[in-house]
């Protein structure tokens, strides 16, 4: 058995002649294919949507013999590299990178790029997270046929009006003769048409920032009955999960303002939202498509549910208590469930509740001021008992 085979995926910008001359298949999209020098004669195989399945034969053909996959810029930024590094052992696979399409541009701009935050929607239908690439200094947002560099600008300036005046460039088919760079505002961009091989790159130069998503106001949630976690509370309660990645639940989760914020302030945390009321979890998903969080919406009763869902690092039990035992149970080591109350008995019943691993027992009282014809008052809310367990 050979135990030295390989498979090669190397860069378009600079294929080695030689690695090409001697391939038994050639791999790689349309477009790079029809690139190849004429004479070659390797077998030609286009990737396309079943790239995981081709990947596979690809490196079961590897074994015997030379296979070349042909990526743009770097493989493993988004790109069949990565794909390939899932599916086998790092000694069987190598990579010869080219620089990326976002360093392309960074280099046609003359712009240092170390503190660049990098996006793709490439691919995928995911919602845009418009807040992480508005609030980062600079950021490069990677689109494709369905939403180009322009489309991607105007979806910022629909999500956040403010931005409409960032600087920003977009950078059109880069590394080919028909390489086009355009600079302006947000707004100038937007307007433009512009190829699917097109990236867009903002920069911290005009405009305003959203700001971190924490503790945002009721009225950027759409939610029923007043059942929503409010500002201040949630901010308590983000403070308490101390999240940061790995899975969250977010049961009996309402609007899902606190399982969105925790997303938004944590992206490696995956967020699994349950709701058993059908109109609040179409706010649930109508608030997760707004706020550009990919929420995993779990529609039903909790205890029905909990089987299906991954063990969690967090846990938010909003308003409830009846399965509190069960979920911490299913909680990992070093995890973390917040649980709040607004009823006496659900109060009583949290303060009971797992004694040995309860770390606090609190009560938040909010007031806010009120104007009458004689001037300001406070008008006290419901206070919120806040208990928090860690395992």
């Amino acid at each position: 058995m050979n135990t030295a085979w390989r498979i090669r995926v190397v860069s378009m910008e600079n294929p080695p002649g030689e690695l090409l001359s001697s391939a038994d298949v050639i791999a790689g999209g349309r477009r790079q294919l029809e690139l190849l020098p004429e004479g070659l004669s390797a077998e030609r195989v286009i990737l396309g949507a079943s790239a995981v399945e081709q990947a596979r034969e690809l490196i079961r053909r590897a074994e015997t013999e030379t296979v070349v996959v042909l990526a743009s810029g770097d493989p493993l930024y988004c790109g069949i590299g990565g794909t390939i590094a899932k599916l086998v052992e790092p000694e069987h696979l190598e990579i010869q990178p080219g620089i990326t399409a976002f360093q392309h541009l960074f280099a046609r701009l003359g712009r240092p790029w170390e503190t660049a935050a990098l996006f793709s929607v490439h691919g995928s239908d995911t919602p845009l997270p418009w807040r992480r690439i508005l609030n980062a200094g600079t950021s490069v947002v990677y689109g494709d046929s369905r939403r180009t560099a322009s489309d991607l600008a105007g979806e910022l300036i629909a999500c956040f009006p403010e931005s409409s005046g960032r600087s920003a460039s977009i950078g059109c088919d880069l590394g080919t003769p028909e390489e086009r760079i355009l600079c302006g505002t947000l707004a100038r961009l937007a307007r433009e048409k512009v190829p699917p091989l097109s990236v867009l790159a903002v920069f911290p130069e005009g405009g305003l920032r959203p700001g971190l998503p924490l503790g945002l106001p009721d009225s950027e949630y759409a939610h029923s009955a007043r059942m929503i976690t409010h500002p201040e509370v949630r901010a308590v309660v983000l403070a308490k999960l101390r999240a940061v990645s790995g899975v969250m639940w977010d049961l009996g989760a309402g609007s899902g303002s606190v399982g969105l914020e925790a997303a938004g302030l944590a992206p490696e945390l995956t967020v699994y939202a349950v709701e058993k009321n059908p109109g609040r979890a179409a706010d649930l998903r109508s608030n997760a498509a707004r706020h550009g969080i990919p929420l995993k919406v779990m529609e039903g009763e909790i205890a029905s549910l909990l089987s299906a869902l991954p063990d969690p690092d967090r846990v938010f039990f909003g308003g409830g208590a009846s399965e509190l035992e069960e979920v911490f149970a299913r909680l990992r080591p070093g995890g973390i469930l917040v649980a709040t109350a607004v009823l006496v008995e659900t109060a009583v019943r949290l303060g009971r509740a797992l004694p040995e691993f309860r770390t606090e027992l609190l009560t938040l009282n909010v007031s806010r001021a009120c104007s009458t014809s004689a001037g300001e008052f406070w008008r006290a809310e419901n206070p919120i008992t806040l208990a928090v367990f860690q395992k």
